[in-house]
């Protein structure tokens, strides 16, 4: 069975005053050698200071609040949800070494991870999982989605270090200066006020820590025939975001091997040739690996209710809007941003 591993406790802290939580009507859990329990599958949170509850049920504690600005959170967390729903560990051929966050690493080139480390947004859980093998590394995934939060649990169940909890990243349950590295892949775009995720996410990071993000590009430095794709996509956003989940991604699954055949096997042709390569390195989808590679891309753009776009100054820009220093920008397929949180940066409650 998912089960809350009971060392996350120390790190969960109420929403309304950031105090620590007790944990209560305990309805499952495993014993160790003495009396308390080491891993919890159902049970209560309970603030020491306020008196505000959270429940923790199929193992993952549930930190956050239904009512929000952000009239877009519920519908962007049920298109995700249902995306990752449909992983199932173990059937998938990732390689670790060429996953998300190690490709936030090799673009950046900053120090690998060690002590606590946040994944904000851990969707389908695998940069979780990689993260959990690193000898010296604690990782905290959080993520808004009911999917996002089941197959991440699903995919590190064995993995002592690694934690699941279902919190919204504009309003994170942990103390401010809690994390040594907090990254993002791909999530803060799609968030109603990207600015306040990021936000959110320097304040629970230490001084001097890393915070590192994947945002999408604007094409601004792309080529006409790039531009002119993203108009025609974000014409057909405007039905495709309104389709039910299920219908989409069935039509994703169609037309996987249509993207494939016309955008990715030209690229790979082309880095084959010398003389193609700058068509190759222009073309959409180039990074597929087979025909229905894609699905989970196109569903990804063609789902989200909120996407936001940046160039390589907007994308600093947004990063030095946050506090953060020392930014940098590398372009891959997309932009990868690292900023420093500055030491003299105040740790205080929101």
């Amino acid at each position: 069975c998912y089960t809350m591993k009971l060392k996350l406790l120390k790190y969960l802290r109420c929403l309304d005053c950031l105090s620590t939580l007790d944990l209560k009507d305990i309805g499952a859990a495993t014993a160790d050698s003495g009396d308390s329990p080491e891993d919890v599958m159902e049970g209560r949170l309970v603030c020491t200071r306020c008196s505000a509850t959270y429940t923790v049920s199929g193992g993952v504690p549930r930190m956050y609040i239904s009512s929000s600005p952000d009239a877009t959170r519920p519908r962007t967390a049920a298109s995700f949800g249902y995306l990752w729903s449909q992983s199932i560990p173990g059937a998938e051929v990732y390689d670790p070494s060429s996953y998300h966050f190690q490709k936030m690493e090799r673009s950046l080139s900053f120090d690998i991870p060690s002590g606590l480390v946040l994944d904000a947004g851990c969707g389908d859980g695998v940069d979780l999982a990689n993260q959990a093998q690193r000898d010296g590394v604690e990782v905290i995934g959080v993520d808004m989605s009911e999917g996002g939060c089941q197959i991440s649990y699903a995919r590190t169940k064995g993995q002592a270090n690694a934690h699941v909890v279902q919190a919204d990243l504009c309003r994170l349950p942990f103390a401010a200066g809690t994390f040594d590295l907090a990254y993002s892949y791909g999530v803060l775009h799609h968030l109603g006020a990207p600015e306040l995720g990021l936000e959110e996410v320097t304040r629970v990071a230490k001084s001097g820590a890393p915070i590192v993000a994947y945002l999408y590009e604007d094409f601004s430095e792309r080529n006409a025939l790039l531009r002119w794709s993203l108009a025609i996509a974000n014409i057909a956003r405007a039905l495709t975001t309104r389709l039910p989940h299920w219908l989409l991604y069935n039509l994703c699954r169609l037309a996987s091997p249509v993207v494939f055949t016309v955008f990715t096997l030209p690229a790979m042709l082309g880095r084959r040739y010398a003389k193609l390569a700058p068509l190759s390195d222009n073309l959409p989808f180039r990074h597929g690996t087979g025909p229905f590679s894609l699905v989970g891309d196109l569903y990804d753009r063609f789902s989200a209710p909120v996407e936001y776009r940046y160039s390589r100054e907007s994308s600093a820009a947004f990063f030095a809007g946050a506090g953060l220093q020392q930014v940098r920008v590398a372009a891959e397929r997309g932009w990868m941003v690292m900023g420093i949180k500055p030491t003299r940066h105040t740790e205080d409650s929101r």
